[in-house]
């Protein structure tokens, strides 16, 4: 980790929006807190200004699709060819295949998408580098694989002296085991690291992982993704009739939000909230509606980020029931479990390492040992039963 304080000028790298990015944004400030002049370039998902002076950060945001290309095919097709097939692709594309078929299918829109991710985001990696032209950082900040491209760059140009690497997911294993994405990542970054100062990533297990993976010497820093101390109401020792469950972030695939819909046709005394939004808000809507469960399961949509913990305060459990697909998933170190813990809220979540760990170790709650809806049902059932579970 670069010693604070040691960088005056540093330029921030990221493909997404750094005002919906919780960690992007508290480096940011935490640069700037430790008298850094900060940039920060990033993508523009959300429409918002070109450039923009925010909390004494300037931001430049480079031209990004609002939606990617599958996800227009999947509306054309639901708009003008028939309201089923457009769900029927769509699941195979989001849902862990059951056949060979279904598996081709799957991995052939897997990388479609994937070509068209890479294509876009090497292309503002490139307009990046093009707009710092004739600039000079002391560091270059760049968050996750995708903007290695652009800080290694900046760096043979000399418009970096310095290069950190900030790795939110162990991109080695990234896909599904064997895929071509998982290739592709571990090679582009294994290329990218090669130049850099420092590396960084979101908890010890990922840490050792990459030091392993590319035989590094040292074994990167660790910072974790805790917010900032909340000094609002959190969930107190009363706990509410029914029971208020919620998961919060994006509603995408290998998260069980299916199977956690499903286990709640069996749960009493409890409501699930969907807070936030993403590629399967449409289906899981549709499958709510279609089982009967308008009444027990909600979403309120889209939340700005500084609300985040407001919102799970006001709960009584966080749900993290995550899918065993991936090896990033499996060591990953979600926003929301801290947020969760933030909000003093009883914790359910996948039986997973860093998971397991923190859960365990900190008595915040209870392990899903396999994620389906009877599984679900009866651990979730356990802790609306049992209120000491709870509190």
């Amino acid at each position: 980790m670069p010693e604070s304080g040691k960088y005056k000028n540093v330029l921030v790298l990221l493909i997404g929006e750094v005002l919906d990015d919780s960690r992007v944004f508290k480096t940011c400030l935490s640069l700037r807190d430790s008298g850094a002049v900060v940039t920060v370039a990033c993508t523009n998902p959300s429409l918002r200004p070109e450039k923009e002076k925010y909390k004494e950060l300037s931001i430049i945001r480079f031209p990004h699709r609002k939606e990617f290309f599958l996800k227009k095919f999947y509306n054309w097709l639901q708009d003008r060819i028939h309201p089923e097939m457009g769900k029927i692709l769509s699941r195979v594309h989001e849902e862990v295949p059951t056949s060979s078929i279904r598996a081709g299918i799957r991995n052939f829109l897997l990388n479609l998408n994937y070509t068209h991710l890479i294509k876009s985001n090497l292309k503002i990696n490139n307009m990046m580098v093009k707009a710092f032209a004739g600039r000079s950082f002391d560091l270059v900040h760049c968050n996750d694989v995708d903007t290695l491209f652009a800080g290694n760059k900046l760096r043979r140009k000399g418009i970096a002296k310095a290069l950190l690497y900030d790795s939110h997911e162990y991109w080695a294993g990234i896909g599904v085991h064997g895929s071509r994405p998982n290739k592709n990542m571990s090679e582009a970054e294994a290329i990218g690291i090669q130049n850099t100062d420092y590396i960084v990533t979101v908890n010890p297990m990922i840490a050792n992982l990459i030091k392993e993976h590319h035989n590094l010497k040292k074994t990167p820093s660790v910072v974790m993704n805790c917010p900032y101390r909340y000094e609002g109401k959190t969930h107190i020792n009363d706990v509410h009739t029914p029971v208020r469950v919620i998961y919060q972030g994006k509603l995408q695939a290998f998260r069980g939000l299916t199977e956690l819909v499903l286990a709640f046709k069996y749960i009493d005394n409890g409501i699930l909230t969907f807070s936030g939004y993403g590629p399967l808000e449409e289906s899981l809507k549709l499958l709510v509606k279609s089982e009967g469960l308008t009444e027990r399961v909600v979403f309120t949509g889209r939340y700005e980020p500084r609300d985040a913990i407001k919102i799970l305060a006001d709960h009584d459990i966080g749900v993290l029931p995550f899918r065993d697909v991936t090896l990033s998933i499996v060591y990953s170190s979600p926003n929301k479990l801290f947020d969760y813990a933030a909000a003093g809220l009883a914790i359910a979540a996948s039986n997973f390492p860093f998971l397991t760990m923190t859960v365990r170790n900190n008595v915040m709650g209870e392990l899903f040992e396999r994620i389906d809806p009877g599984t679900i049902a009866e651990m979730l059932q356990n802790m609306i039963s049992d209120h000491e579970l709870i509190k």
